[in-house]
């Protein structure tokens, strides 16, 4: 699977590409920006909707929030990300098997049972 990685915001809106996710459904991977020209961040959490609400979940995690939902919160111009879209269906399965490959630092301290 080929991922592309993306900035969340276009100067100070959001791009359009993460306005086209409303009403969408799919899993979200979130990196660190690159220091160098050819070297990546390493991916530091994933998340899923499921219910059509990917564009909010999503833009969730670039604001403060709390509560019993709350969840790491980034700032934009320090990460990028990829989307996959998928039905509904399918996003939890997709979440739960791209944190296995990746195995992000966020996503594994919540859950200690995922770490080696």
């Amino acid at each position: 699977m080929s991922l592309e990685f993306r900035s969340v915001k276009e100067a100070r809106q959001i791009a359009d590409w993460v306005k086209a996710l409303k009403a969408r459904s799919g899993v979200y991977l979130i990196r660190e920006k690159a220091d160098f020209l050819f070297f990546h961040g390493p991916v530091v959490y994933i998340g899923e909707s499921h219910t059509d609400r990917l564009y909010s979940t999503l833009l969730r995690h670039f604001q403060h929030w709390t509560g019993k939902t709350a969840g790491p919160t980034f700032a934009a111009s320090k990460v990028e990300v990829a989307i996959v879209r998928c039905p509904a269906s399918r996003a939890l399965g997709l979440q739960n098997s791209l944190i296995e490959e990746y195995r992000p630092r966020l996503n594994t301290i919540a859950n200690p049972d995922a770490e080696n």
